[in-house]
């Protein structure tokens, strides 16, 4: 019987030149292969190797496969999870259901007792994937697939469906393993599913879910059984009023209402390594937006862009995203494929960038029976740190983080529009779903907002505020500094007669500053995600000294009062 496993050397299950459809993902690979039922001689050997006869439809060419650059690799395959099904029938519980099943049906089939092998006649498997002989094994965990990352409407880059093997157990039922994929730009789900409803007698679910965080190399394997006898469920669909031959017949209707008889989680990382020794030295450079850049300008004033003057050379490449030189070289080729998916994940970094500057925590959130304590206005009032919060003295709340990211993300949408006309659409779109990404998963774990009605109400008045901001903030970068700061005194400050406008001031010149040093980087780096923003700190001294404008005015003023004196 094969194990849950490796796939050891002369492994059976079929090799055919068909490839099949595959995607290439941070150094992941996905691939899935479908191909017609086999004839009769691969029948013959499948049954030959398995020691028992195979289904009514088996796919045995077909399979679901992950594999890593490192050598690791998943694969789901027909012979491997034939071979996990009970060759000697000595179940008890599935001996049990056969009988049971033969005697309901053996007035109206009298060949009935044909069916009952000395095998599991169901073809009830418990195969959880054949894994690479270089692959090391899967640990316990408690550590879930983490649903919310899931419920996200990221777009989904790739999906196929693989059945793998079929059999209607002589039209009283129907047994079935079966594979569907989808794969997003930050990570992969698998689920593999058996599904079997005996008429009459049982119905059985066994899943096993495969979760990849790409950016992490996180690998999680779950796997569920779940049985409920076939009449309970039944009268459990018929007091909702369903059609429940049409229910039955989708296990997805009905996964919730059996009761779980087994479960494993596992998990393991993947050794992620440098793909840059693979590129030529031409390849390995990102490539401007642009034919030709100028140099970069050295720096006028301290890190305001916190960006370190190394990093400032046009044309250095991001070491520490290998992946996107890679893409880069893909976009000549196909702009239209790798543009959205390059920008995806360069914008989920900048935004995470943004998001820093004000970040908070709220302690009680987790915490049983514990108030969460409210500000004068009835926001959940968090604990936070640095310039923002400390030396600024704003309140650690959620309006709060989000104005401030606000401001970050306009810097960015600054610099993003001098992409050429047909990329900085993307590039912004990218940024701004990341936020809402964000501030929905902040509201639902941080601040226990579980009605999602609630979340998408202000999930839409922060869109309106963005529009805003966006106006205002553009006026003030014309008309001036005046604007500007009005601009962010009502935005950040929410229009406070009582704040320190000297403040406001170090803001406005720190928005200057970040500008400046955003003009300055190449596009490849700014592609490249290599942003890193400081904070106006540095800004007061500057911003205490008298304006040249005033000291020559009040210089103006002596002069007359001298002169009327002589």
């Amino acid at each position: 019987m094969a194990a849950n496993g490796r796939v050891e050397p002369g492994s059976h299950y079929p090799l055919v030149a068909d490839a099949g459809s595959c995607i290439s993902q941070h150094g992941f690979k996905i691939t899935t292969r479908k191909l017609p039922i086999l004839k009769a001689e691969p029948i013959e050997q499948m049954t030959k190797n398995l020691g028992i006869a195979p289904p009514e439809m088996i796919f045995g060419d077909n399979l679901v496969s992950i594999d890593h650059e490192s050598g690791w690799g998943v694969q789901f395959n027909t012979y491997d999870a034939l071979d996990r099904v009970d060759k000697t029938g000595g179940s008890m519980l599935q001996v049990a259901h056969s009988r049971e099943w033969q005697s309901t049906r053996e007035k109206k089939h009298e060949g009935i007792t044909e069916v009952v092998k000395p095998f599991d006649w169901s073809y009830s498997t418990d195969y959880k994937g054949t894994l690479r002989s270089a692959s090391p094994p899967f640990e316990t965990t408690t550590t879930p697939i983490p649903l919310e990352l899931l419920k996200r409407p990221d777009p989904i880059l790739f999906f196929d469906e693989v059945v793998l093997y079929e059999d209607e157990m002589a039209d009283n039922g129907i047994t079935m393993y079966s594979c569907k994929v989808r794969v997003m730009p930050a990570r992969l789900l698998l689920l593999c599913r058996f599904f079997m409803r005996l008429d009459n007698v049982l119905l059985r679910i066994r899943d096993t879910r495969v979760y990849v965080e790409f950016g992490t190399g996180e690998v999680i394997r779950e796997y569920v059984a779940k049985e409920e006898k076939y009449e309970v469920v039944r009268q459990k669909l018929a007091s909702r009023g369903q059609d429940v031959p049409a229910q039955l017949r989708d296990p997805s209707n009905i996964h919730n209402l059996l009761p779980v008889v087994d479960k494993s989680l596992e998990r393991l990382l993947v050794r992620l390594f440098s793909t840059s020794h693979l590129l030529s030295a031409s390849q390995a450079t990102p490539k401007s937006y642009h034919q030709t850049s100028p140099p970069a300008k050295p720096a006028t004033k301290g890190n305001l862009n916190g960006v370190s003057p190394e990093r400032r050379e046009s044309g250095s490449p991001s070491l520490a995203t290998p992946g996107l030189s890679i893409a880069k070289e893909l976009h000549k080729r196909v702009p239209s494929v790798t543009e959205t998916y390059v920008a995806y994940g360069v914008c989920e970094k900048l935004v995470k960038e943004c998001a820093r500057q004000a970040d908070y925590t709220i302690p009680q959130a987790h915490e049983k029976n514990v108030e969460i304590p409210k500000t004068k206005d009835g926001e959940d009032l968090g604990v936070g740190t640095g310039w923002w919060f400390e030396t600024l003295g704003l309140t650690p709340t959620f309006n709060t983080w989000a104005q401030i990211t606000f401001l970050h993300m306009y810097l960015l949408t600054c610099r993003l529009r001098c992409f050429p006309p047909t990329h900085a659409p993307v590039w912004h779109q990218h940024l701004i779903d990341h936020f809402f990404y964000m501030a929905e998963d902040r509201m639902a774990t941080t601040h226990n907002i579980a009605a999602r009605y609630t979340r998408s109400k202000y999930l839409k008045d922060l869109f309106v505020q963005w529009r805003g901001l966006m106006a205002g903030y553009d006026e003030g970068i014309v008309r001036g500094d005046a604007v500007l700061a009005t601009a962010v005194w009502r935005n950040i400050f929410k229009a406070d007669e009582k704040v320190d406008f000297r403040g406001v001031g170090e803001i406005v010149s720190y928005i200057r500053g970040v500008l400046k040093g955003l003009d300055e980087l190449a596009d490849e780096s700014i592609s490249g995600g290599e942003v890193v923003f400081g904070d106006p700190e540095s800004e007061r001294a500057g911003v205490l000294q008298k304006s040249r404008m005033m000291i020559d005015s009040a210089r103006e003023g002596k002069e007359p009062a001298k002169a009327a004196q002589l």
